[in-house]
């Protein structure tokens, strides 16, 4: 048996991760829909996950991600390829979007960032990630 390729997206970008994202929502719901008495609850909890990822892919999604954030992403959405029960497709569906926020939290946000992340421009210690307008001392920077 070949060994099987890692997982991959087919499109490292912030918008590939939330394309990917979005389909995993839209198989989950689908399955979450199939419990008749859970049609409003799946349709309202799958809308509020889309929205999230949305939010959290940002307005650059030409934006590429980290090598291990794709795998993440991919990962992920594999796991839930596998759900065939509706009851659980509608537990992912509550936890999924929260799991590819946290991937997409951690990937860089801006093309400075992103250059950074690879390794193109040097970062100093005023340039970590969530410290830009931080006066020297205060938490989250070093002094």
């Amino acid at each position: 048996m070949p060994d099987p390729s890692p997982l991959t997206l087919s499109d490292a970008t912030r918008g590939g991760a939330l394309a990917a994202a979005l389909a995993a929502v839209d198989a989950l719901a689908e399955l979450g829909e199939t419990v008749e008495d859970e049609w409003t609850y799946v349709t309202a909890l799958a809308e509020a996950g889309r929205a999230r990822l949305r939010a959290a892919a940002g307005p650059d999604t030409a934006l590429p991600i980290p090598g291990e954030s794709g795998l993440a992403v991919a990962t992920a959405c594999a796991e839930v390829a596998r759900i065939t029960d509706p009851h659980r497709a509608i537990d992912w569906l509550s936890t999924f979007p929260a799991v590819v926020e946290l991937v997409l939290a951690d990937a860089p946000t801006t093309a400075d960032d992103a250059s950074r992340a690879a390794g193109d421009t040097p970062r100093t210690a005023g340039d970590a990630p969530g410290t830009a307008g931080r006066a020297p001392g205060a938490p989250g920077r070093e002094a």
